[in-house]
């Protein structure tokens, strides 16, 4: 008779199966209503919180059997969940955010796909990060967006960087890319500013000397 630990990994073995297997048949689904896919995003966003807390013990014991790109996976397909609808439309549901860790576990999703090109994605933080009032599956949406584009417009060798700045009043995401410079399509960029808007930020875009492009946002940062 298998061993708990043996019984475990299997039992994780099998429910990455399931996810795979539930995720490409999320691209097929169409959705009507932004009520209702605001309120399914948001029930599988906070499913997601306790599923990567518990990947996180898991990894004390079976390091090498458990893999929390499945929980940065997850996360990701929300967003494209949520891509379905307009930014107006969907019902935002504010909490209190750490934008530190959401932008982590973001750019740790897309190093998975930014490797094959050659390209690095790194982030830098500068002090304690007070929390933001905003919706999680939002920012999520607004900064895999981002980062997407990021890694679309860098050539092979090129770096990604990513920095996380405490502001007066405020808490600032840069996303700055060595690409051509060109800026990202104004509709594209028209989906993620609409949402910042609401959650009572900023976002902007422009050229950096010497080449590549930085798009960023901030949020108003709470009161430590």
């Amino acid at each position: 008779m298998p061993d708990a630990r043996t019984r475990t990994v299997e039992s994780i073995s099998n429910a990455k199966a399931e996810l795979d297997r539930a995720l490409a048949e999320l691209d097929t689904i169409r959705a009507f209503d932004p009520a209702v896919v605001g309120l399914v995003a948001h029930a599988v966003s906070h499913y997601i919180t306790v599923t990567t807390a518990t990947v996180e013990m898991l990894q004390l014991t079976l390091r090498e059997n458990t893999d929390p790109h499945a929980a940065n996976l997850m996360q990701h397909f929300v967003g494209r969940l949520v891509e379905v609808t307009a930014p107006s439309d969907f019902p935002l549901k504010p909490d209190y955010v750490n934008l530190e860790l959401l932008i982590q576990r973001s750019c740790e999703y897309y190093r998975r796909r930014a490797a094959p090109q050659g390209v690095a994605i790194t982030v830098e933080t500068t002090g304690t990060m007070p929390l933001v009032w905003g919706d999680r599956v939002a920012l999520a949406v607004v900064t895999s967006n981002l980062l997407a584009n990021a890694v679309q417009v860098s050539p092979p060798g090129s770096t990604i960087r990513v920095r996380v700045a405490k502001e007066p009043g405020y808490v600032t995401c840069a996303i700055r890319d060595e690409g051509s410079g060109d800026l990202p399509d104004p509709q594209h960029m028209a989906f993620a500013r609409d949402f910042i808007r609401r959650l009572d930020g900023d976002l902007w875009s422009d050229r950096e000397p010497g080449g590549g492009a930085n798009c960023a946002f901030r949020l108003p940062a709470l009161d430590e």
